[in-house]
């Protein structure tokens, strides 16, 4: 196989600058103290122990391969303590038991979506890992809390950070132990992925940052969280095998695979992982994807390397529900739990990679103890390592069931099967916290796009007297708020569909909410939900003062389609007849307001420029405040503040496509050709002027930013310094495993129940512990662990170099308008080309404030080492390049307010 360096062709670009750009430069030499017997970048040496990342040619990607799985606890300060605590509990444990703990009980064998096996000998409980990022799935009494694309909308950490405490409250108050959320992958790479929705935004810094304030929020109220999904699960087309078996889908032979660049992959798709990791996330989940080739949770590039080595994950991987294709080979290849337990498409069977095979594996020496112990310690450590997690006892346990809502059922419910028992608590988890939290990131996260001569916000005073309220989006959808796992379409929108849907406590309509208003301040309402009854819609418009429109577009998870928009959306069009409604209205109503909800971007050319359509608005998924929030907003309630997380552009084809072809030997391949050029990277590249910018949004007041200044904290240094060495290997009591006979069922003890998955052997599997069929390592495969760590690697997030601040940047934020707003300066870089090229300019900052009338307030971002680095495939580090990185505090991706530099010489 031919290696090649990933580098892309010099970049051409240009920048829109404001008015009031300002210029502020500061020279930096680099600091050489840790290399200096280095002099050239490419006479560095790669690590000794670090894999080559190869590709046969342009179009064929492979997978590299690395073994063993590192033992977790080697690493110096990295939840040392918590490796001590986990590792006295597992010796305690018997190999069963081990197993017990890494292998789902099969879907619906437990409350939860996924319940791991016990250890009721030490009193550890059946694990419950439940859904997810937006609140609790499958119960009642919750909050159903607005959407991660919503939450990105709104740029603000803190309130990231209260949104994770709220719905970590929830969880927790629900018995839930292992929260399945945040979502920082997709990266939405494609406009029409489903579940662009459940994530936060369309850029690696954003999501990275926004997802650790989640992790920090969550895991402070003692649940552990769950990063997901690891990687490149950006479409949903083709993520597993017999889904569909429509439009000759049937024939597909594997999972798609998302085959990603080395540089790509570090600097865009693993990046917000480094930002969980090092806020200390207890738990990341692998794709159904393949990467590269290599199924997700089969990779031991993606999981041994990049993960435990490379970013020092300390906690365990679970799968995604049925993710898992191998026994042996997943758990050398650094799987540590599978979920739910099941072979996919085989629930209720029993069927499994693990359970008693695992159980086998480990006696008859294909998978070592030593690796068995290491899933294990990594599965409880996060409940030793986390300050407010704890390891849960037989009294903290789920009160809810996943799989019905009544007070008694079966034990199963399911199944059908066991006694009649209690399932259901109604523990009304919900707070004046949790309500107040989702409605404030509801109305944060409203992005004003248009306001034609601010007709916005809506006052009678204005000669608003009449007012229409236009479409199905609008209103209650007749089959009720909470269809299962949201897949009712017909109305309002709260959710996209799928895994990270939550049942609504209750919903706010925007007619609700809208009407409500309007009537306190003496205005008529009309309205109409019929987006097809054109005649009446216009007839209504004609005696408008104003009229809103709401318009949607739906997506979410593969295994649901409406109109044949399987999860990923089929177009970017409004869906049920929107384009026209807003036309025939603004054809009438000289003062048309369109609202679009919607779970990702969407086509606006054919009204956008319509000189009737005064105002826009989009709301991405808010929960069951929807309706409150656009209210306040269209009302002056709430200032608008929200950005876009994505671009908005004019054509279709300046986005990427999903891949709907089963492509040769019915294995669709999706090659991630932007690189490190997605979403406004990518415009910015080939100059293309889009219809809105990432980053854009209106206010219904002023900002001015002046008084930049670029403050050195620590001098940059060229190349990071080598992470300490690993420390020793701990060596474990090991199970004697000469008589399998101890691991045999207890039928005694009781009855299996139906589909439940249990780590016993049973005696055809004790006949064949000694048979001489041996096991096919895969190739590469060698046992003994490492004893240095990658360069790049050291602490959790990677090496702790990456993590120091080396400037400090501040400017000054004045509100020159006439209401109380808030502001979001972005701080965007652009990179020098000395030794590869680079996007025009990347995000690596955001600072939101609120500010009264006439009030000012300075404003701080700290630039760290990873920040100012790139990825250099060829020498297999990160590195700071010399030149000039330009500085640039601007309030969309395309209007720059400031503008400073920093020289970094030799």
């Amino acid at each position: 196989m031919k290696i090649i360096n990933l580098v892309p062709f010099i970049l051409l670009h240009s920048l829109i600058f404001s008015s009031e750009e300002v210029s502020f430069t500061l020279k930096s030499e680099f600091s050489n103290a840790s290399n200096s017997h280095i002099s050239n970048l490419h006479k560095r040496s790669r690590h000794a122990e670090q894999p080559i990342f190869v590709i046969e040619d342009s179009q064929d990607y492979c997978s590299q391969v690395f073994y063993p799985s590192p033992l977790c606890g080697r690493v110096d300060n990295c939840w040392q303590n918590a490796f001590e605590k986990a590792k006295k509990v597992v010796e305690k444990m018997s190999i069963p038991e081990k197993v017990n703990l890494t292998t789902g009980t099969g879907w619906g064998s437990g409350p939860c979506v996924g319940n791991t096996g016990s250890v009721p000998r030490l009193g550890i409980p059946n694990l419950c890992l439940q859904d997810g990022p937006n609140g609790v799935r499958f119960t009642d009494f919750v909050t159903h809390f607005p959407s991660g694309l919503a939450t990105a909308c709104t740029f603000n950490k803190g309130l990231s950070y209260l949104r994770g405490k709220a719905i970590g409250r929830e969880h927790r108050k629900k018995g839930v132990h292992i929260a399945l959320g945040p979502v920082i992958g997709p990266m939405g790479l494609k406009a029409q992925g489903g579940r662009n929705w459940e994530s936060f935004g369309a850029d690696p810094y954003l999501q990275g940052v926004l997802g650790a304030a989640t992790v920090e929020g969550m895991q402070d109220e003692g649940v552990v969280a769950t990063a997901r999904h690891l990687i490149g699960n950006e479409q949903e087309h083709f993520r597993q095998v017999g889904e569909w078996d429509e439009n000759g889908w049937e024939k597909l032979e594997c999972s798609i695979s998302s085959n990603i660049g080395d540089r790509a992959m570090h600097e865009i798709y693993l990046w917000p992982f480094a930002n969980v990791i090092k806020a200390g996330v207890g738990s990341v989940m692998c794709a159904y994807n393949k990467v590269n080739n290599t199924y997700a949770c089969e990779n031991s590039y993606l999981l041994n390397f990049l993960l435990k080595s490379e970013l020092a994950f300390q906690g365990f991987v679970v799968s995604d529900w049925g993710a898992q294709h191998s026994g042996v080979g997943s758990a050398l290849a650094g799987l540590d739990m599978t979920m739910p337990g099941e072979v996919y498409d085989d629930w209720l069977t029993g069927k499994s990679f693990w359970g008693p095979l695992l159980t086998r594996a480990v006696y008859n020496g294909t998978v070592s103890q030593e690796r068995l112990n290491d899933m294990v310690i990594r599965i409880l450590m996060p409940f030793f390592a986390i300050d407010q997690v704890k390891l849960p006892t037989d009294e903290d346990i789920p009160n809810f069931s996943s799989w019905t809502r009544h007070t008694y059922g079966q034990l199963y419910p399911y199944q059908h099967s066991g006694p009649i028992c209690q399932k259901n608590w109604h523990i009304d988890s919900r707070s004046d916290f949790s309500e107040n939290t989702a409605l404030t990131v509801a109305k944060e996260s409203i992005v004003l796009l248009k306001n034609t001569y601010r007709h916005l916000p809506i006052d009678k005073s204005d000669g608003v007297r009449r007012l229409l309220i236009a479409g199905q989006g609008a209103g209650p959808d007749p089959e009720g708020f909470n269809c299962k796992d949201q897949r009712c379409v017909g109305g309002v929108l709260t959710s996209g569909w799928g895994s990270a849907a939550v049942n609504n406590p209750y919903v706010i309509t925007p007619y609700e909410a809208i009407a409500k208003k309007a009537r306190e301040r003496g205005i008529v309402v009309d309205y109409t939900s019929n987006n097809w009854d054109l005649e009446n819609a216009n007839d209504l418009a004609d005696y408008a003062d104003m009229s809103i429109v709401f318009v949607n577009a739906f997506s979410g998870e593969g295994y649901i389609h409406f109109d044949d928009n399987y999860g990923d959306r089929k177009n970017l069009s409004l869906w049920h007849n929107g384009d026209e409604l807003i036309s025939k209205i603004a054809d009438r109503c000289h003062k048309t307001v369109v609202v679009v909800t919607s779970t990702g971007p969407i086509n606006m050319e054919k009204w956008i420029e319509n000189e009737n359509v005064v105002a826009v608005l989009f709301v991405a998924p808010l929960g069951q405040v929807v309706g409150q929030a656009i209210a306040d907003v269209l009302f002056g309630d709430s200032n608008p503040s929200a950005k876009l997380p994505f671009t908005i552009a004019k054509k279709k084809q300046h986005y990427v496509s999903v891949v709907d072809e089963l492509g040769e030997n019915w294995e669709p391949q999706d090659n991630f050709d932007r690189d490190i050029y997605p979403d406004y990277r990518f415009f910015d590249k080939h100059n293309i002027k889009p219809r809105y910018e990432f980053g854009f949004g209106l206010s219904y007041t002023n900002f001015k930013v002046t008084n930049l200044k670029i403050t050195e904290i620590s001098p940059p240094s060229e190349f990071l310094p080598y992470p300490q060495e690993y420390l020793p290997i701990q060596k474990m009591v090991e199970d004697d495993v000469c008589d399998a006979e101890d691991a045999l069922f207890p039928h005694d003890e009781f009855e299996p129940s139906p589909g439940f998955i249990y780590p016993y052997l049973y005696n055809e599997n004790i006949r064949s512990v000694d048979d001489d069929d041996t096991f096919e390592y895969p190739k590469g495969f060698d046992p003994d662990q490492h004893s240095s760590p990658p360069l790049n690697a050291g602490g959790l997030g990677g090496n702790p170099a990456l993590w120091e601040i080396l400037y400090e940047v501040s400017a000054e934020v004045k509100n020159t308008g006439t209401m109380k707003g808030g502001y979001v300066s972005q701080l965007y870089i652009e990179f020098p080309s000395t030794i590869v090229s680079s996007p025009p300019k990347v995000l690596r900052g955001f600072e939101k404030v609120f500010l009264e009338p006439g009030k000012s307030c300075k404003i701080f971002f700290n630039i760290m080492h990873r920040d100012l680095s790139i990825w250099d495939s060829e020498s297999q580090q990160w590195i700071i390049q010399t030149g000039t990185y330009k500085i640039y505090l601007s309030s969309s991706s395309r209007k720059v307010e400031l503008c400073g530099e920093i020289d970094i010489g030799c």
